[in-house]
């Protein structure tokens, strides 16, 4: 019985899923030449600066004695290693001489002294990776310079270039879109794909909007539906549902390393997930979260205006900053490190350049100088996400400041509550003895408070002893009122309690304000030195706080005031700013299309791939501006083209004249995220519960389960979930052995079968196995069962189980894979 089961499966999937061979290949080199890429970076921005700060002494051509016949300063010699052998085995940290050197486990390297462990782990972390090496003959500092000059090459590179709108192209296409995309592909002598039948199509709209399958229900009123705006009419219901922002902020949360284990982050994520289903204008959307404090409120509502004068949202959004990393170092370097991170995560995620690899030197391959990184670095010292708090060894807490989200109307009612409170105290301090017993309840209160918040055993102890002592002082004042006096004073401690409840007690959301993180080396306002070799405690020459020349010129309106956070927000979103809408752009574009115009979404330098249609690239980045950076309007415009409507299916002839759909003459498939997988699991056995799905459903959408970076989840880890610790510019879309064995073995999967053979076996309109099937198929994976498939199924369920075929069903390409 289970060998005639199981070779039921393997026919079912035979049949199920497509062969894809070519596709794959071509797919895993653009992978791996972008992986190769980031591993680079990876190189430049944290191997590198630790050769030359701890080993250039020892180990390169400037040394008084090369020791060891190791040199650092040349990819050569790095890939050589020196008398002991090879530096490292690509993959394998354990194998590799330099881990052990670094860990003092064998030879002790520096001598001087071990690095930390942050350091180890960044080296453990490159070799994980295949210890990449740039192509650069030499690795040692740039050649030094009296100033940083920028040559001609450098400004005529083509991400620099102002936005131009070119004519559209004169070819037979539907929208201006496809114009571009047509004259290329005609130019290559290439046809493309037929159009996706309507079952394919509303699939991938549905996942692509909001993340989940369309229902049963939707896909037959999408089948009868033939009119010529039935397209447009399911665009518009999704992008009006609610989940839209649920699945499009996700895409925003991977750029910004969103974790829920940094307090109050839910904020956050809550104002990212309205952001997006309000279509807030993009450039806003940017201003609010570098300087959304020092925003003025666009509304009249006090109810959503802080009681600073920045909107209640503005406020929230700052949490952005918040999201950097924090190192347990000393709190000095744990400043410069969190500054790091966030230049790093304004640079790549939001203007598509890697300004943070510009910290130690001038940048190794893009025109940002040095002094380029400490004007913005001068920038977010000035400003505070930390209240500066400390744990052992003066390393800095990761406790991030948090702001109570207190409006103006609710503000209103406190201080009229609070003027009742005082007039009731006013009173109690009129009886004798009376103030001193108030005294000490509010010091029992606020004590209890600080024991339930502390986690020290220590700590805990020391405070109980304390407060076991202001009961007995308590006692003692009780006992030392008249009775009349104790009765009254009860009767008006009841009264002020009661009104001191009725006040207001608003969330709070961890948020940015002005000044530099308390009790650091730059707890103030100001300008920052260059730190030399990013070195914290190495000064050097002190650079206004200002932009990349590159990109905003030699003369520039100094900051004089503030951080220069508004400033910065307000250049970013500048019209004339070449990076920001074309970055922007070219993300949406990838998030429907499976690949963005340009290939490396957060590298639009020198090491990033050029675009593949600069010109339409341009047109949809002036569109975007033009239609007033709505999201929504531009992801409706790219949805209704045809080459959003083109088969996935593959054509030999197209395949081997490009292999890697660089001319879109089919439409990429992809694979569906873990959290689409999931809340797809979840939504068919009709288990899921969200903002717009009905409630008494047991699970939430994937977006609101814990993103920690203490501990990731293995199942996303397994499926390229993000990293939370990292900026994400796109996710890895690996094929493994265990993917395939979570969706046969794994509880959820079995489960959720289960439940839907339960479920078809209930209703009533469902009277036939035939019947039974089609409604599977199409809940399943959005599609109706070919004969060939009905006969197979039928003779599965004989032998074996309704809910094992579902399961079947389940771990086939359709339903992982959107066509």
């Amino acid at each position: 019985m289970f060998h005639s089961v199981e070779s039921s499966v393997a026919t079912v999937l035979r049949c199920t899923m497509r062969s894809r061979n070519l596709a794959c290949v071509a797919g895993w080199i653009v992978l791996s030449v972008s992986i190769v890429r980031a591993d680079v970076e990876l190189f430049e921005k944290k191997i590198r600066p630790v050769f030359v700060e701890h080993c250039f002494k020892c180990h390169s051509a400037g040394a008084k004695k090369l020791k060891g016949g190791l040199r650092l300063d040349t990819v050569a010699g790095i890939r050589k290693g020196g008398d002991s052998g090879p530096l490292f085995v690509p993959g394998k940290p354990k194998e590799s001489l330099i881990v052990t050197a670094l860990r003092h486990e064998e030879t002790a390297m520096p001598p001087s002294g071990k690095l930390s462990d942050t350091i180890i782990g960044d080296v453990v972390a490159w070799i994980e990776r295949g210890a990449a090496l740039p192509a650069e003959v030499t690795t040692g500092p740039a050649p030094r310079r009296e100033s940083f000059r920028i040559s001609d090459d450098d400004r005529n590179h083509w991400a620099f270039q102002p936005l131009k709108k070119t004519a559209v192209p004169e070819v037979k296409a539907d929208t201006p879109i496809d114009c571009y995309l047509q004259a290329k592909r005609q130019s290559a002598g290439l046809t493309p794909a037929k159009r996706a039948d309507k079952y394919a199509l509303l699939r991938r709209i549905t996942y692509d909007l909001i993340g989940l399958p369309p229902t049963v229900e939707q896909i037959n009123a999408f089948l009868a539906d033939d009119s010529p705006d039935a397209l447009p009419r399911v665009v518009d219901r999704l992008l009006a549902s609610r989940e839209f922002g649920v699945h499009w902020g996700r895409h925003w949360l991977d750029g910004v390393r969103y974790a829920t284990d940094v307090d109050k982050s839910g904020r956050y994520r809550e104002w990212v997930i309205r952001s997006f289903n309000d279509n807030l204008p993009y450039d806003r959307f940017l201003m609010m979260q570098l300087a959304g404090d020092l925003l003025p409120a666009e509304t009249t509502d006090p109810a959503k205006i802080h009681v600073s004068g920045a909107s209640l949202d503005g406020i929230a959004a700052t949490g952005l900053l918040s999201l950097a990393v924090f190192e347990k170092v000393a709190r000095d370097l744990a400043v410069a490190e969190i500054v790091d991170s966030q230049i790093d995560l304004v640079g790549r995620q939001i203007i598509g350049l890697t300004l943070a690899c510009a910290r130690c030197h001038d940048h190794k391959f893009d025109p940002i100088s040095t002094e380029d990184y400490y004007g913005l670095a001068g920038i977010f010292f000035s400003s505070k996400i930390s209240e500066g708090k400390l744990i052992a060894d003066d390393r800095l807490s990761d406790e991030v400041l948090t702001v109570p989200l207190l409006s103006k109307s609710d503000d209103a009612k406190n201080q009229a509550l609070q003027g009742r409170i005082d007039a009731v105290i006013a009173e109690i301090r009129s009886i004798p003895g009376a103030e001193r017993v108030l005294k000490v309840d509010r010091d029992i209160a606020e004590l209890e408070s600080k024991i339930q918040a502390t986690r020290v055993a220590a700590t805990k102890s020391k405070l109980t002893a304390q407060l076991t002592s202001l009961r007995q002082e308590e006692k003692k004042a009780r006992d030392s009122l008249e009775a009349d006096h104790l009765k009254r004073f009860g009767l008006l401690r009841d009264q002020m309690t009661s009104l001191e409840k009725q006040k207001i007690n608003p969330p709070a959301a961890m948020a940015t304000r002005e000044g530099g993180i308390p009790g650091s080396n730059r707890e103030k306002i100001g300008n920052a030195p260059v730190l030399i070799r990013g070195d914290f405690r190495r000064e050097g020459k002190i650079v206004p706080r200002r932009f990349p020349v590159i990109l905003a010129g030699e003369r520039q309106t100094a900051i004089t005031s503030g951080s220069g956070r508004l400033e910065l927000a307000k250049w970013i979103v500048q019209t004339d700013n070449p990076l920001t809408s074309r970055v922007a752009v070219n993300r949406i574009w990838r998030h429907l299309f499976g690949e963005g115009l340009v290939r490396t979404p957060g590298n639009f330098g020198r090491l990033g791939e050029k675009p593949t249609h600069p010109e339409l690239l341009d047109y949809l980045a002036t569109r975007f501006i033009e239609q007033g950076w709505s999201v929504k309007k531009l992801i409706r415009e790219m949805i209704l083209t045809e080459v959003y409507q083109l088969s996935s299916m593959d054509d030999p002839a197209q395949v081997k004249a490009d292999p890697a759909n660089m001319l879109l003459s089919r439409m990429n498939r992809k694979r569906l995220t873990y959290e689409s997988i999931r809340d797809s699991v979840y939504f068919v056995s009709e288990q899921l519960g969200s903002v717009s799905i009905p409630s008494g459903r047991t699970k939430t959408r994937t977006m609101f389960e814990p993103v920690e970076r203490s501990k990731r989840n293995e199942a996303m880890i397994m499926f390229d979930g993000p990293d939370p610790k990292e900026i994400i510019s796109e996710r890895a879309d690996s094929t493994t052995a265990t993917q395939a064995l979570y969706l046969m073995n794994n509880e959820l999967m079995l489960q959720a079968a289960t439940r839907i053979a339960e479920a078809i076996q209930k209703q009533p309109d469902l009277t036939t196995e035939e019947a039974r099937l089609n409604y599977v198929y199409r809940k399943v994976i959005g599609r109706r069962p070919t004969g060939l498939e009905v006969r197979l199924a039928s003779s599965f369920i004989e032998k074996g189980s309704w809910s094992s075929y579902i399961h079947v069903l389940m771990c086939t390409n359709e339903f992982v894979y959107v066509d």
